[in-house]
């Protein structure tokens, strides 16, 4: 008899099939049970019959069923969440109305006031789950994939008895980056993390065990980048960042920029970094110097979404094969496995600061090595955030306590406070129209705010 695992969101056509097949892919999991839970029933049984098709093809003996909450969560070993309440038109609106306040967005799902927004609509739903959890499955682990990572396990965390963890790929990401740009494979690289997600940095880089700082220049990087995609050097390192670059995003300039500046690499792509950092973020001509992209949300992800939708029937249908399952970055099936054998792991996880990060507040959530076993997930002490970083890191953490007040309680004025200390917000007499204009055009997932979401909005000149 295997472990079960519940993927609350399973009915994801993104999610799903790369999640499933990672632990249908672990010999030490076989013979266990994935259970998917979604508000959209037909998208969990379309993923379910995607989940069967790939236990077929693997030739393992899973089992796997869609059921609702309360019976999922029966005997679970794992819950993993991957949803985002609101789905893409909510997440549109957090991109686009603080537009009108001079924040222009690159990704707006972990801070400013994109962020606070998704933390506020998040974790009712978050904390619904995790106090069922306490009655049927209180020694369950909870293991999201969700953002705003951080904010969304200090709820869980402050206000259950839950162990919760969350989990990105942005570390192996940008490791995989780097081993391309040294030329070796990805173990041959290694570093140190610490920080708060998408705020993350490397300490201690070393490839094939050997100190890299002084091949990590940002005139090197963009050498690399043409060199990889066939663009032909002829200006200056500005002059070329500064033109368009035939269909290709140079994806990590802004990360070798801040390098040679602060002496640490920051973990993830540039739109996430340049998030946290006041300045860059709200000047477009700024974003287009230093290659920060904006992602968009409509139509450009529905296109995607669609795509994926489509193509997940077509090989359903038999029109199309299904392909190879390879695994992938993500850490779940890493977690599930080692708890459930005991077989010793590693990986990156974003839990509460136990010492790991020493210059950062005991219980605040901070991205750092774990270490997994049978007896549960530890962190690996890390260090110290180099000083001259503190300063913008205890303004983010700052940013996140207040949301995640605002969101158990529901108190408007703390969502006012966190948009006053947000480091993207500089028209701080912006905070309390922006806030009321956000919390009235997602009434819909604050059953907290409720009450108090039209009078507020209507005294402060909403619309």
């Amino acid at each position: 008899m295997g472990c079960k695992v519940v993927i609350i969101g399973g009915g994801s056509y993104n999610w799903t099939p790369t999640l499933a097949g990672d632990l249908f892919s672990r010999e030490g999991l076989r013979g266990s049970e994935l259970v998917l839970v979604d508000i959209n029933t037909p998208a969990a049984e379309v993923m379910k019959k995607y989940c069967e098709m790939m236990i077929q093809a693997l030739g393992t003996d899973w089992k796997v069923s869609v059921e609702d909450l309360d019976t999922a969560l029966q005997g679970a070993t794992v819950v993993c969440i991957s949803i985002s309440t609101g789905g893409l038109k909510a997440m549109e609106l957090d991109y686009h109305i603080p537009e009108k306040y001079g924040v222009y967005h690159t990704v707006g799902d972990s801070v400013g006031p994109g962020g606070i927004s998704r933390t506020l609509r998040n974790v009712p739903v978050f904390l619904d789950i995790a106090r069922k959890m306490e009655k049927i499955c209180p020694d369950a682990w909870l293991v999201h994939v969700t953002n705003p990572l951080s904010q969304l396990t200090r709820a869980v965390c402050m206000e259950t008895s839950i162990k919760c963890v969350g989990l990105c790929h942005n570390y192996a990401g940008t490791i995989a980056m780097l081993a391309d740009y040294f030329g070796v494979e990805t173990d041959e690289v290694n570093a140190l993390s610490v920080g708060v997600n998408h705020f993350t940095w490397l300490k201690n880089i070393t490839v094939k065990g050997k100190p890299v700082d002084k091949e990590l220049s940002l005139e090197r990087y963009v050498e690399y980048f043409n060199n990889k995609h066939g663009i032909l050097v002829t200006n200056t390192t500005d002059d070329i960042i500064q033109r368009e670059l035939v269909g290709h995003n140079m994806e990590y300039y802004f990360n070798f920029y801040l390098y040679e500046r602060f002496g640490y690499f920051p973990v993830g792509s540039s739109n996430h970094v340049a998030e946290n950092l006041p300045y860059y973020c709200n000047d477009l001509e700024l974003m287009k110097k230093y290659h920060i992209r904006r992602k968009g949300v409509l139509p450009r992800r529905q296109i995607l979404v669609d795509k994926k939708i489509n193509e997940i029937h077509d090989i359903l249908d038999g029109k199309k094969p299904l392909p190879e399952i390879k695994p992938s970055n993500e850490a779940l099936s890493v977690i599930v496995e080692s708890l459930y054998t005991g077989k010793p792991s590693s990986c990156i996880a974003a839990m509460p600061n136990q010492g790991q990060v020493s210059n950062l507040p005991d219980d605040v959530i901070v991205e750092t090595w774990v270490h997994v076993n049978g007896s549960g997930i530890f962190p690996v002490m890390s260090g110290e955030i180099p000083e001259y970083l503190t300063g913008y890191m205890q303004t983010v953490i700052d940013e996140q306590e207040a949301t995640v007040k605002a969101a158990i309680t529901g108190d408007r004025n703390l969502v006012v406070r966190a948009m006053h200390i947000s480091p993207e917000l500089l028209n701080k007499e912006a905070a309390v129209q922006l806030t009321d204009e956000l919390l009235s055009a997602h009434r819909d997932y604050l059953p907290q705010f409720l009450s108090k979401i039209d009078c507020d909005y209507t005294r402060n000149g909403g619309i």
